[in-house]
């Protein structure tokens, strides 16, 4: 399984360039788990993501849209391929997917 995130936590990287560009990095206290970019002066908007299309407020401070891309071959053992933000997979568990691809067998 390839799986990469780009919350902030994930990649050290990725809270040090906020940093470089004076964006604030931390977690609420609502969700000790879930670091946010934050702006310098300001407590919002709070974005759970290093990398992002379309936040302009936040992209002098640190947010890039800059994909990371990696390559895989892919073999006759691969059974599917599931392309999902990372939103749908905290909604769905592997288990589902694997599930519900496995019920269009």
């Amino acid at each position: 399984m390839v799986k990469t995130q780009h919350t902030i936590y994930y990649f050290i990287g990725e809270a040090r360039r906020i940093k470089r560009c004076n964006g604030r990095v931390f977690a609420h206290q609502d969700e000790p788990d879930v670091a946010r970019l934050w702006l310098p002066n300001c407590n919002s908007p709070g974005l759970a993501m290093a990398r992002a299309f379309g936040d302009f407020c936040l992209k002098d401070f640190g947010l890039i849209c800059v994909p990371e891309v990696t390559y895989r071959q892919i073999t006759e053992k691969d059974e599917f391929i599931v392309l999902a933000t990372d939103g749908v997979m905290k909604i769905f568990a592997l288990i589902c997917l694997f599930g519900f691809q496995m019920s269009f067998k």
